[in-house]
């Protein structure tokens, strides 16, 4: 069961999202707070997988929040659940190190997906979002290249790639849907920064993730 700790200013928000999760999602909703300031100090009694987060808040925002958390040595995935789809937001999002970003319209599927990916520490970007995102990396030009950034997940999807199967064949092939598998390929080329999925199994044969 992943544990879910929501940090959200809106009560009848807070609610719907309580009453959301079924059994079967595997997501339970252990906490609620209005405030962000509160955060250090309900984490010192309370397990929590995910933080599920808000930016606009009264007293404490989610990026002060985020700012709080490291002072105090905290490091707990962050998935940002806002209706701030502007790049500024996005942006200073990612800068203090954010896991997953997804905006308030989001359907209950993709959130479900979102904090089960996060949950893991993989990133997740709502798809109005995405290329905005991987744009901003791109111009990062971040030449140093960590094998480490890539699950295990990641580099089996590469290696089913290298071996000829399309996203379906894919996703049969590991058990996941195919929206999973194109998430997870342009997860994998933005980690990677490359843009084509033949210059993607080059490299990886280079990296040594795919043997030849």
């Amino acid at each position: 069961m992943i544990k879910v700790l929501l940090v959200d200013d809106h009560p009848l928000f807070a609610e719907g999202m309580q009453a959301m999760f079924k059994p079967g999602d595997n997501i339970e909703m252990v906490r609620h707070t209005k405030n962000g300031n509160e955060l250090v100090s309900i984490l010192a009694t309370t397990e929590v997988d995910v933080i599920l987060m808000d930016i606009d808040m009264p007293i404490m925002d989610g990026l002060a929040t985020m700012e709080l958390l490291k002072e105090h040595g905290i490091s707990k995935p962050i998935l940002m659940l806002t209706m701030h789809q502007s790049m500024r937001y996005v942006k200073k999002a990612l800068e203090k190190g954010v896991q997953g970003y997804i905006l308030k319209d989001a359907s209950k599927e993709e959130l479900v997906e979102a904090i089960k990916k996060v949950s893991q520490r993989e990133n997740y970007f709502h798809t109005k979002i995405s290329d905005q995102v991987f744009d901003y990396f791109r111009d990062k030009k971040r030449t140093n290249l960590d094998l480490n950034e890539l699950s295990e997940r990641e580099k089996e999807i590469i290696r089913c790639l290298a071996d000829g199967l399309n996203s379906k064949e894919v996703a049969e092939k590991l058990n996941i849907s195919r929206h999973t598998v194109k998430t997870h390929r342009r997860n994998i080329m933005h980690k990677l920064n490359v843009n084509t999925s033949a210059a993607l199994i080059r490299l990886a044969i280079e990296k040594g993730i795919i043997q030849v």
